[in-house]
Formats: C-alpha cells, sequence, structure tokens
C-alpha cells in the first residue's frame, strides 16, 4: 500500500524503510515498467532470481534480529487471520503466506515474491476499522499472487546497479525485491492490486467503500513536508487518481449485496491497535514530528480519555512541538512552501530549528503555548493515575521548558523514584545534574 511520492524521513527511524530510501534511487534509476499484467499462474523461477529469492527469504529474520519486528501477538493474530482470509491460494512451492508487523512510523505496507507481508506500525496508528487493514492486506497479496516482483525485476535488471552500504543493508541486486515491494511498482500493477484486492476483500464480507478513505488518510500531511515529486516516481499513481477510480468501483462491487450489512469493526479495530498507536506517537516524538505526533494523539484521547497513557501520549506531543505552531488547513500551503519545510527539517538539526524560531516573537509564544498545554495534559493523566510516572517525567521536561529548574528537579525525582529501573535514567539523572548546577550558579525558578 504505497504513498505516489517518496516521502523523506529521519534517520533515528525505528525500522528499516529510511534506510533504504537513497538505496532504492541508487538500485532504480529508471521506474519500474514491468509488464501491465501481473501473472496469476504458476511462474518458473529462473538463474538469477534463484539467487535472489533466497536473500528474500532471509528478510524474515534479519528483522527480527535487527528488532525491527513489533512485538505483539494479539497483533500478529488479528492480521494472519485477515490476511488468509484474502490470499489467494499458492500457485507455486515459494509462496508462503506469512504476515507480520514492522515498528516503523511510515503510515506503509508490503509484500515479498514469496508471501511475506508486512505492515508498519505508522500504517496501523491511522487506520479507522478492520475494513480499511483488510484492503491493505488484500492489495498486498495480490502483488505476491500476480507476481509483481518477479516481474518487475525481469524488465529492468539490465538497468540496475549495485547499491552502496546503507543503513542495516548492502543495497544491490540482491534487495531489488524488497526494494520495489518498499517503493512501488508501475502504474497499472498498482492499480491491478487495487481492483483484485477490492473484489477479494468485498466477497469476504469487507466493506469496499472503505478502500478510497485508506488513500484519502494517506495523503494527509500534518507536516506540510510532502510536496508533489515531478520524478520517476509520477509512473506510480497518484493516490487522488486511486480515491477517484476506487470510488467509482463501488457499485460494481456491492451488486446484488447490501453495503450496510457488509464488516467495517471500527470500535474492535482501534482497541487492537491503541498499543501501536501509543508507540507511534513515541516514535514520532522521537523522530520530530510533533504535528503528526499530536494528530495522532489527539485522536487517542478522543477515543479513550480516561486512559493516563493517551494523555501522556499528548503530553509528550506537545513539548515536542516545541515553538513550532500547528499548521492550518493543507490546503493552504503551496507545493513550494512544502518544499522549503523539508528542506528545512534536512537542513537543520532539532536543536537548530528550535533555536532559529525563539530568536522570534511567534517562537517564543508557541513554546509557551504548547509547555502550558502539555502540562495540563500530564496534570490530567495524573488526575487519573496519580501513579503515572511518566506524567511527573514530563512534568520535568515542561518546567524546565518554562525555566522553574526547581519543579523540574522535583519532578524528575519525583519521576525515578516511581520508576527506579527507567530505561531512561541516566537521562534524567544527566538532567538533574544540569539542574543542580544551573541552581548553584543562581538560576531562577520556583
Amino acid at each position: 500500500m504505497k504513498q505516489d511520492h517518496f516521502r523523506n524521513r529521519p534517520a533515528r527511524r525505528t525500522a528499516l524503510a529510511g534506510a533504504l530510501a537513497v538505496g532504492a534511487i541508487l538500485c532504480l534509476p529508471a521506474p519500474a515498467r514491468a509488464a501491465g499484467h501481473g501473472e496469476y499462474g504458476p511462474l518458473e523461477i529462473k538463474g538469477s532470481e534463484q539467487q535472489l529469492m533466497k536473500s528474500t527469504a532471509g528478510y524474515e529474520d534479519q528483522f527480527v534480529r535487527r528488532s525491527y519486528r513489533y512485538g505483539s501477538a494479539d497483533l500478529d493474530a488479528a492480521i494472519t487471520r485477515i490476511g488468509l482470509l484474502l490470499a489467494p491460494k499458492p500457485t507455486d512451492p515459494y509462496i508462503r503466506y506469512r504476515f507480520h508487523v514492522l515498528r516503523d512510523i511510515e503510515p506503509n505496507a508490503f509484500s515479498l515474491p514469496d508471501g511475506q507481508v508486512y505492515v508498519n506500525t505508522g500504517l496501523l496508528a491511522v487506520l479507522e476499522n478492520e475494513a480499511q487493514l483488510a484492503a491493505v492486506l488484500g492489495h498486498e497479496v495480490q502483488h505476491t499472487a500476480g507476481h509483481h516482483g518477479i516481474l518487475t525485476y525481469r524488465s529492468t535488471r539490465r538497468k540496475l546497479i549495485t547499491g552502496s552500504l546503507l543503513g542495516p543493508f548492502t543495497l544491490g541486486i540482491s534487495d531489488i525485491f524488497l526494494i520495489n515491494s518498499l517503493y512501488g511498482y508501475s502504474r497499472d500493477l498498482e492499480e491491478e492490486a487495487d481492483r483484485l484486492g477490492a473484489q477479494k476483500m468485498t466477497r469476504a464480507g469487507y466493506d469496499p467503500r472503505q478502500i478510497p478513505k485508506v488513500f484519502a488518510i494517506l495523503m494527509r500531511d500534518p507536516e506540510g513536508e510532502s510536496p508533489d515529486f515531478k520524478t520517476f516516481w509520477s509512473t506510480h499513481p497518484a493516490l487522488q487518481s486511486r480515491i477517484d477510480y476506487t470510488r467509482a468501483m463501488i457499485p460494481g462491487l456491492t451488486v446484488g449485496v447490501n453495503p450496510d450489512g457488509l464488516k467495517v469493526n471500527a470500535q474492535g479495530f482501534r482497541r487492537l491497535v491503541r498499543r501501536a498507536s501509543l508507540d507511534t506517537v513515541q516514535d514520532l516524538v522521537g523522530a520530530d514530528y510533533g504535528r503528526t505526533a499530536i494528530d495522532l494523539a489527539k485522536r487517542l484521547v478522543a477515543e479513550n480519555g480516561g486512559d493516563p497513557a493517551c494523555q501522556i501520549a499528548l503530553g509528550d506531543a506537545r513539548v515536542a512541538l516545541g515553538a513550532r505552531a500547528m499548521l492550518g488547513a493543507e490546503g493552504d500551503l503551496t507545493n513550494r512552501d512544502k518544499w522549503k519545510n523539508l528542506k528545512t527539517r534536512v537542513r537543520y538539526t532539532r536543536s537548530e530549528r528550535q533555536e532559529q524560531l525563539l530568536e522570534t516573537p511567534e517562537g517564543q509564544k508557541n513554546l509557551r503555548k504548547n509547555l502550558e498545554e502539555a502540562r495540563q495534559s500530564y496534570q490530567r493523566a495524573l488526575a487519573i493515575d496519580p501513579n503515572a510516572a511518566e506524567a511527573h517525567r514530563g512534568l520535568g521536561y515542561v518546567y524546565k521548558g518554562m525555566n522553574r529548574p526547581f519543579d523540574a528537579g522535583r519532578e524528575f525525582v519525583t519521576y525515578l523514584k516511581a520508576s527506579p529501573q527507567a530505561p531512561d535514567k541516566p537521562v534524567i539523572l544527566s538532567e538533574l545534574k544540569e539542574i543542580n548546577t544551573k541552581i548553584k550558579k543562581g538560576g531562577k525558578g520556583t
């Protein structure tokens, strides 16, 4: 379920797609132009493809060894149940469907020629219901069933060049199946997977009206950093185009069927993905996507405001936003604005961007506003559960930002007393040391 263009992501991402970005460009100097249709019967693996399939099979273990897999038996079981319901019967001995979750903020999913299907936590966090997940999985299994990866390789192999060592993998010809699956196939193959997947999910009892909503979700750009790329990625169908043609498919898919009786399952699905959504908020905070983190955290609070973890997530997202403001309507940003925002992220570090903003009255105002709103979120969490230790940690950072070192120190100490084995204990001890030094030098605070 690829997006319509490449989106820049920081080096600190929690899974591998960001590390593969440059490698995809190195290995695919021209767009993947496989035949317009997949091969849904048996397809023999030839020559060098044997080694490629062997390399592909190794990813399943590599993702585990490198801690990319998300550890949730409930999520794995649910995705496997839905995926197997939608997957066509394998036509080849090398296809064996298995479904996994990767911890990655990118709202994406991909499949490999041997039947491995992966869904990122970043996608699960933003999907609204089980029918939308079925749309994603129905699409991905068709890539495997139609041998799209193998056909794409055959059409581009003469153009391939070896990659260089980037991130956790050596990207070259041996990684072509992974690269193609991550960054998408030709327009025809993607549309084919959309159409066949839609038919399959409808026959399985899921509401196909949720399909265009998935693409609408993927079009969201809270950061204002996703410009339209007028490069070879334009051969991939644009998300608006996919909204249009999947919406046009719905009447044909529901002939003789009452669509209101088809399965959606919003509440059960959102309960299932709540933990992964909370983790995604923290991963977005760590990657400095504060606006996206706030959008997701607000949704979690709306879903279950009585969970202190949701209030803490919103507080953490507000602290991460710092001196920035939330954006207005996305339509207010021009493509040039988005390019400027993206270049600023690439050119400057998080602290450099914060310092630049704090030199302006608007940035100082934004910081005060975000810190105060974060303080209120943490206080709400403590009102729900006085033992919510992470709320004290958050308040420590709030008061540090407010230049209240005594209050910050008190909250950090409370946090460590409540969580003596906290994994970030060395970081908090360093914060306390810095606060102590500031107080000794006459720092102000209450």
